[in-house]
Formats: structure tokens, sequence, C-alpha cells
């Protein structure tokens, strides 16, 4: 599922009836625990992506982070990750690209994510720098972080290459051009 895309109405509302039982069922009530697990199984694909959509909460959760307390840079961000993935997963991508398209999205947030802390440690006002070593620790984070960047962005080029050299219908057709007998 695209998060790029609106959700229907109904969605909506059973996203809320699922989050009421999901709030009762954190408060203790075990009957409220058996309902919500029966009516999770019972939802639409479409509902069940958008609840265990881990990818959203981890980005927001990075998107936090990064923003710090600074309510543009955070919508900004949030929009700019929807309008990445809406751009990367183009019209009608297969469940692959869609898993694909969310990793490369997610993996260039840690990747920014990184830069910023990176950038504010060597800022040369900074006066609360981590020590050298912590530092180094960082940047091989970030360095690991922009490996897996540029692997799912290779993996999700590879995907596209091998749906794109599917073979097409074949169409073989005999004509016979033979002297008519009488």
């Amino acid at each position: 599922m695209s998060t790029a895309h609106e959700l229907t109405d109904e969605t909506k509302h059973r996203l809320k009836e699922l989050e009421i039982l999901s709030q009762k069922a954190e408060n203790g009530d075990k009957q409220a625990r058996r309902e919500l697990r029966r009516a999770v199984r019972a939802s639409t694909s479409e509902v069940v992506a958008k609840a265990s959509d881990l990818s959203s909460r981890n980005s927001r959760l990075l998107i936090q982070t990064v923003a710090a307390d600074d309510p543009l840079l955070e919508e900004a961000l949030e929009t700019r990750l929807e309008l990445m993935r809406s751009e990367i997963l183009g019209v009608n991508p297969s469940p692959l690209e869609v898993l694909l398209v969310q990793r490369v999205v997610a993996c260039w947030l840690v990747v920014e994510l990184f830069e910023v802390l990176i950038s504010a440690q060597l800022y040369r006002d900074n006066k609360n720098r981590v020590p050298m070593s912590y530092l180094k620790h960082m940047i091989r984070w970030q360095e690991s972080a922009h490996r897996r960047y540029l692997s799912a962005i290779k993996e999700l080029a590879r995907l596209r290459k091998l749906q794109s050299n599917t073979p097409g219908i074949q169409l073989n057709t005999q004509i016979n051009l033979g002297s008519e007998r009488s």
C-alpha cells in the first residue's frame, strides 16, 4: 500500500475503531484485546497495512529528532518524504516496489539524520562536542547507513529492470503458400 494516496472514509473509520479497541486493551481490558484481535483479522488489507506501517512511525520519530521542535521543518520533512515516495513509486507499482521504495526513503532519512548530527558536532561554535572516539562511531554508523541506502536503491533498480525484461506475448503465424490443387 502506498501511503501517498488518500485513505477512504471507510478505512479511516475502521482505523479509529481499532485505535479505540487498542486503547482499551492497553489499559488492561482483556475482552478488548480479544475483540481487537478479531477486528484486525477481519479488516481489509489496506487497514492492516496502515495500522502496521512501521516505516511511517519510524520516519516520524526520526523527523522529530531532526526537526528538534521546529514545526516548519517537521511538516516540510513529512511532506518531502511523501513526495519522494510518490515520485519514486510512479504509477501502478508492484508490492515489492512499494516495499523497496519505503526502504529507500527510510534509508535516505537516516543518512540525512547522521549528516545533521555529525555536522552539529563539527560546528565550530559547538561548546558541547562529543569525544572524537564517539564522533568516529557516528561516522561509521553514517557510512553503514549510506551503504544500506545505496543497496536499497540498487535493489529497486534491479527489480525494475527484471520487471521490464518480462517477455511479452509472442505470436507465431504460419502461412502456407503452395500451389492450389484442382
